[in-house]
């Protein structure tokens, strides 16, 4: 198997909690993105009001880990949360900041409930040299709501372990 990496964004925990799920079937590489100012995470609604403000504007909030190496790995999943029904400002950061010729791609979001659309629209534009080959979201996917939706997850499992 072509060696594999996750790339995730999240602030709540609802997409690090699917990246550490996809570890343990898949036995990769993980790589958190971080930002080098976070948002707030004191006061829930400021939190969600920057980062929705920061979404909907397409800002791309500057990386701690801009320098990330990945031409090691032929297949990437890239997991976002959405935010104001679209993908994340870091994940945009990420995206827009290197090359992804010749990449496999799954691409993954988290949302409470909403479309997963526009995010991954959004995220197939920014990629237009790798090939894309399957979009998975989950739902306000938790601990408790995990095995309505293990089987989305064990689905995304075998095809990535099929293609690489």
């Amino acid at each position: 198997m072509d060696r594999i990496a996750v790339v995730y964004y999240s602030l709540d925990g609802h997409t690090h909690f699917v990246v550490e799920k996809l570890k343990e079937r898949l036995a990769c590489t993980v790589i958190r993105l971080r930002l080098q100012k976070e948002f707030s995470t004191e006061h829930t609604f400021l939190k969600y009001f920057w980062a929705g403000k920061s979404s909907v504007f397409h800002e791309k909030p500057a990386l701690e880990n801009p320098k990330m190496d990945l031409d090691s790995y032929d297949t990437l999943i890239i997991a976002t949360p959405v935010w104001a029904g679209n993908l994340s400002s870091p994940a945009r950061s990420f995206l827009t900041s290197r090359s992804f010729d010749g990449k496999r791609v799954f691409l993954v979001a988290t949302n409470s409930g909403g479309s997963f659309k526009k995010c991954f629209a959004t995220m197939e534009k920014l990629l237009p040299t790798a090939t894309i080959l399957r979009e998975t979201g989950f739902i306000n996917i938790t601990e408790a709501t995990y095995p309505s939706q293990q089987q989305q997850l064990e689905d995304l499992c075998a095809e990535v372990v099929e293609e690489s």
